[in-house]
């Protein structure tokens, strides 16, 4: 008697834990998919002569973009930048100084935002982001979300960052993060949001590309608690401006995009945000190529 009961007292415990774990209520994300320690960063009597602080005048503010990063490589240059007295701010905060509206700053400011939204943009970041007491924003590939890519962050990890108050998730792509083919030529193929397809007219890319949008603030504001759409950075930064076939499509992408959206990001040349600056704002892009010497020249309008 007594066995038979713990038979059904087990077989009922397996099936709440069952159901719980559909519903997602209490099971944890996958091991592995935790940010790592911060590496340990030693700066050079050099590196604190190179990157001392300096006078500010308030009078821009960069934007660094990752898509790709590694954790020494990272949690230096943050350090470099914390030496140099930079501290982040919001995309709020950036929004009314390039509105020229009243804002109170930090001396030297800056905005470091991530494309994509991958796993390592949080895992190799976030505990060097929160030691140095910077903020960061992730602009969301929502399609590589939605499908479960193991590479990308979950909706629930999104959720995660959102509620820690010092990420912002926003907007890159619906699904539309990728090429498509517009000609008949081997190298015919563009992005999908700045090229009208093969045979594709100027209504038929309008449909598809502003549904694509549409669909990826539907998702976020669905699925990200507290989601606010400020800002939209396309996919390859570009919205026509680097590359398409048709002229008339970074006037009518641009215009759509900022229906929505109260900045909008690419990266031509890395020129920081200035006061009554106007749509597409610039970023610089940080990568392999880019060496410390070149990422102070340009944080710090140098070069």
């Amino acid at each position: 008697m007594l066995d038979a009961i713990g038979m059904r007292s087990a077989s009922v415990t397996a099936v709440l834990c069952a159901v719980l774990a559909a519903c997602g209520s209490s099971t944890p994300e996958p091991s592995g998919r935790e940010p790592a320690p911060p590496p340990r960063v030693a700066l050079s009597e050099d590196d604190r002569a190179a990157w001392g602080p300096a006078a500010t005048t308030l009078a821009s503010v960069p934007v660094l973009v990752y898509r790709r990063v590694e954790a020494g490589a990272f949690a230096r240059q943050m350090a470099l930048l914390d030496h140099a007295g930079y501290e982040t701010i919001s995309l709020e905060e950036l929004v009314r100084f390039v509105e020229r509206e009243p804002v109170s700053l930090p001396p030297r400011p800056m905005l470091v935002t991530f494309d994509g939204g991958r796993l390592d943009d949080w895992t190799q970041t976030d505990a060097t982001l929160r030691e140095r007491g910077f903020d960061a924003v992730v602009f969301v590939d929502v399609g590589r979300v939605e499908v479960g890519d193991r590479a990308y962050l979950t909706w629930a990890e999104l959720n995660r960052l959102q509620r820690s108050g010092r990420w912002d998730v926003q907007l890159l792509s619906g699904t539309g993060n990728h090429t498509i083919r517009y000609g008949p030529g081997s190298d015919d193929v563009g992005p999908f949001y700045a090229y009208r397809g093969t045979e594709e007219v100027l209504g038929g890319w309008r449909e598809r590309v502003f549904s694509d949008i549409t669909y990826g603030e539907d998702q976020l504001a669905h699925h990200v608690r507290g989601y606010d759409p400020i800002a939209f950075a396309p996919p390859y930064g570009n919205y026509g401006q680097l590359g398409t076939n048709d002229r008339r499509i970074p006037r009518e992408l641009l215009a759509r995009l900022l229906m929505s959206f109260a900045l909008v990001f690419t990266q031509d040349g890395g020129a920081p945000a200035t006061p009554g600056a106007r749509n597409p704002l610039d970023r610089v892009e940080v990568g392999p190529g880019v060496g410390e010497a070149e990422l102070h020249a340009r944080v710090t309008g140098g070069g």
